[in-house]
């Protein structure tokens, strides 16, 4: 039997103290940990598949059920997450959604729609939360006929330009807003790449503009260079310099907005030659699509993390495991994260090609029913 004896539960990091009712340990309640509301359950325990239900005479004592992160979701949504949780049902995998809209614990009804958009896609509508497009992209040049690598560079140099603007852009919006999102996106696309990647921009373009055919105006020696006629003596000044000075801009910017405003500069006065994919671009699009896949093969697919690598801890959590190898790989080894996606696709058995298909069947139902 519960006591009416109390006790304070001090957090390390916090000064505010909660008091909760304590049990004499023979008799087991599960509790939500946002509000405290407690879950009728069993009188006894009972022994199901893969598992044993809790009953009240289990002697565990207090239960509280971790916060769900798909708290994260709501929040993005503009819904009160204190409302929303899940518990987990014992030996099925499946999760129970519960609210409190009145103080008082009730399962969330089929035709919630808060539940719905869960089940349809893994969290409320949100498409940059967890970057599922990411994961497709990722599958999709994973199952190209060359290979991933072939069909990174099927996107053109242009695409590595047009892609680092957007994710500066929202970075800028993420920055103070959601700094755990924003770092996440910034380990891998941020002022360092993108002076890489303009380094390497004016090196090819000067070899490109250096390469072409002289033509000779009254003896002088000039060069079409797209859309200009350029001295040969002109080419530092008329065609570098500019871009240097752009580059400057990238260099000197000290907020994410001005980081984004100067890429994009950069990227609007560049020419649009047939160059090369910056090598240190290819390696970041690996890291970020490596970590928003595997994010997704945790969160939704009941992937678990690959055992045989240096990254795996038995007391951690999958997606704790996934945060330190991100972070161990952030700079110049986002293919070493893209390894270790691969090796978890292998190990949880996934078929790239049928989960495709399926994504593809759901999105033509989807466009049916409209």
């Amino acid at each position: 039997m519960a006591t009416k004896k109390t006790t304070t539960v001090k957090k390390k990091s916090a000064t505010t103290k909660r008091t909760i009712p304590v049990t004499d340990g023979t008799e087991t309640r599960v509790m939500c940990p946002v509000c405290g509301t407690e879950f009728a359950i069993g009188e006894h325990e009972h022994e199901v598949k893969k598992g044993v239900a809790i009953g009240k005479d289990s002697g565990l004592g207090d239960i509280y059920l971790p916060v769900s992160k798909r708290g994260d979701a709501l929040k993005a949504a503009g819904i009160d997450p204190s409302k929303y949780f899940a518990i987990q049902i014992p030996g099925g995998g499946e999760q129970m959604m519960m609210k409190t809209p009145d103080g008082k614990a009730v399962p969330v009804s089929d035709d919630d729609p808060i539940l719905a958009a869960i089940r349809k896609g893994g969290t409320v509508p949100n498409r940059n939360l967890f970057r599922r497009w990411v994961m497709s992209q990722v599958f999709h040049g994973l199952t190209s006929y060359d290979g991933f690598s072939s069909w990174l560079k099927y996107h053109g140099y242009d695409y590595q330009w047009e892609m680092l603007v957007e994710e500066l852009r929202v970075q800028a919006k993420l920055y103070g807003k959601d700094m755990e999102n924003f770092e996440a996106r910034n380990r891998w696309f941020n002022k360092k790449l993108a002076l890489v990647m303009a380094d390497d921009y004016l090196v090819q373009m000067r070899d490109d503009a250096e390469g072409r055919p002289m033509h000779k105006c009254k003896g002088v020696p000039y060069i079409k260079f797209f859309s200009q006629n350029v001295f040969v003596s002109d080419i530092e000044k008329k065609l570098l310099w500019p871009m240097a000075d752009l580059k400057y801009g990238i260099d000197k910017a000290k907020t994410p907005q001005q980081l984004y405003e100067a890429v994009r500069a950069f990227n609007k006065a560049r020419v649009h030659g047939k160059y090369k994919q910056t090598a240190k671009w290819k390696d970041a699009y690996r890291g970020m699509g490596a970590y928003a896949t595997m994010q997704n093969l945790l969160r939704f697919h009941g992937c678990t993390f690959p055992k045989d690598n240096d990254f795996y801890v038995r007391r951690l959590s999958g997606l704790q495991m996934l945060e330190n190898a991100a972070k161990a790989y952030a700079d110049g080894e986002g293919w070493r994260l893209f390894g270790l996606m691969k090796q978890m696709i292998e190990a949880n058995g996934i078929d790239i090609k049928a989960k495709m298909k399926e994504w593809a069947l759901e999105k033509k139902a989807k466009g049916l029913k409209r």
